[in-house]
């Protein structure tokens, strides 16, 4: 049977790279990855402004790369890089959805674009701007410091803490991938080098590890890194933010997260060793300090999950606006291998929000902005559209992947935002990779003879046949996590229905061996 490919609509709500009070009335229904729309009522087609996605299973095609870029290359840098616009705001999503895209694509015109961002990143520090462009400010240290600020444009002493780091590691991810890439490294950039930081793509991330690890030098380690154990806290007086606290979970991350990309990077360099082994001993003494101040509860679903505070010192439950650092922070280290962070630690966490804060839902039909599945105001307010940080949780939770790409879908805020739509492109080919797309019948056990390929929906004999099966004569199958098949012995879905929600490498023990004559195959809600 042919699969339909439907294109989803992709309209304009503005550039909003967090978890919006959008207006959906209807609880958000789970969605068939081969039949995917926008939220109800609006026309399945490809939008003007060009985010695509054409399929939540296979590889990325060439229109969800071409939308991408045609939507993306419409972002630009704003002249001051101040007001947490690094840390928060779309300029600083979009950096980290270009290194999604190339890391799926190897498109070098997608790098070129992140590169573009970056270098408005390194042009708009506070030393480095003009004074027209809100630059050459004061921070509290008396000093004009290397940071982006917090602060407005118009602030007189620029405001700047931890959450620094965030903006560096948008650099280092750069960096990251044009080392991993040295087939590129002695190409001249394609956008140029009008700023002077590097004409080739190798000297551009030289350059970008140079002035990340400058940051980090002067600004980070010295006022922020306690000496005695390496923790993450904020000195007192005359800084007047959380003096002497602890670092919230969420700005911990954002040091960390640079932190592994520049050893990351350091790595591929073969070089600056005692550097590599001071951000190593950084990263593990606070992402343990993080680890050591989860509480376990169990879900009503009975999986196993975390629960936790804003900070070391907060009364307050960690809310989901927050909690979406948290999640690409510990991804973050858990995925780099190198901090000794068991799988169990990061489910407890996708578990905390698969089966607690998306099994939540308010009257409005948002979800819940705690992690215990309760809601309040303001940051902790129930949210319609996970944010895209979140997408890593569903590489752990392989098999919730379908249902966090579809309430973003659904939202519309794979609509708007690249970010989103880059953290579900991004993930779909990492599971394509990996060999997980369709439903996949064989002739013989141990996945041998013919193959059929199935996508969401019911599949008469004439259907399976179709797609390259024969009719009773199926002895393996192939099903990825979060989808179920349910195989029939019959025509028309009748006789003996066998349900299979994973791999099955021989049907000899299922009682349906060499006798699938129909199919349904579906997500998992």
């Amino acid at each position: 049977m042919k699969k339909s490919i439907l294109l989803i609509t992709l309209a304009i709500y503005g550039l909003v790279f967090c978890s919006c009070q959008k207006t959906v009335p209807e609880t958000v229904e789970e969605l068939k990855p081969q039949a995917i729309s926008a939220t109800a009522g609006d026309p399945v087609l490809l939008a003007s402004n060009g985010l695509t996605i054409e399929s939540l299973n296979g590889a990325i095609t060439a229109n969800e790369i071409s939308g991408f870029k045609t939507y993306m290359n419409s972002q630009t840098v704003n002249s001051y890089g101040g007001n947490n616009i690094w840390v928060f705001g779309g300029p600083s999503s979009n950096v980290e959805a270009f290194g999604n895209m190339y890391e799926a694509t190897g498109d070098v015109a997608i790098l070129d674009r992140m590169i573009y961002f970056c270098d408005g990143i390194l042009s708009t520090r506070n030393d480095k701007a003009t004074a027209a462009n809100g630059g050459q400010k004061a921070t509290w240290t008396g000093n004009i410091d290397p940071i982006w600020p917090s602060s407005a444009k118009d602030t007189v002493i620029a405001q700047a803490g931890i959450e620094q780091g965030r903006v560096l590691a948008h650099m280092a991810y750069c960096a990251k991938l044009i080392l991993e890439h040295p087939a590129i490294w002695n190409t001249n950039v394609g956008i140029g080098d009008s700023k002077g930081y590097g004409a080739t793509y190798k000297a551009r991330a030289l350059k970008y590890i140079t002035e990340c690890n400058y940051v980090i030098d002067n600004w980070i380690i010295p006022r922020f890194v306690r000496t005695s154990d390496k923790l993450l806290y904020f000195p007192g007086a005359p800084n007047t933010y959380m003096a002497n606290g602890p670092a919230p979970w969420n700005q911990l991350v954002m040091v960390t997260d640079v932190m592994i990309r520049l050893v990351q990077c350091h790595v591929l360099l073969n070089n600056e060793a005692s550097r590599i082994t001071q951000y190593d001993a950084i990263v593990q003494a606070n992402i343990n300090w993080f680890i050591a101040n989860f509480t376990s509860v169990t879900s009503a679903q009975g999986s196993a999950c975390w629960r936790w505070m804003y900070s070391l010192t907060s009364a307050s439950l960690e809310d989901c606006n927050h909690f979406a650092y948290d999640a690409e922070g510990l991804w973050m280290a858990y995925n780099s291998g190198r901090y000794n962070i068991p799988l169990l630690t990061v489910t407890k966490m996708a578990n905390t929000l698969f089966d607690i804060v998306l099994k939540n839902q308010n009257a409005d039909g948002s979800y819940a902005g705690r992690v215990n599945g309760t809601t309040g105001i303001n940051l902790a307010a129930g949210f319609f559209s996970l944010k895209h940080e979140y997408f890593y949780l569903a590489d752990i939770r392989q098999d919730k992947y379908f249902t966090a790409a579809n309430i973003n879908i659904s939202s519309g805020d794979a609509a708007s935002t690249g970010a989103t739509t880059a953290r579900i492109l991004w993930l779909k080919n990492r599971r394509y990779l990996a060999g997980d797309g369709n439903v996949e019948l064989y002739q013989g056990c141990d996945y041998s003879g013919w193959k059929a390929s199935f996508g969401s929906g019911n599949f008469l004999l004439s259907a399976l046949v179709a797609n390259g099966g024969v009719n009773d004569d199926a002895s393996a199958i192939k099903v990825p996590p979060g989808m179920q098949a349910v195989l029939y012995s019959s025509d028309n879905y009748g006789g003996t229905a066998v349900t299979f929600t994973a791999d099955a490498a021989c049907l000899s023990a299922s009682g349906i061996n060499d006798a699938v004559s129909s199919l349904k195959v579906t997500t998992i809600p």
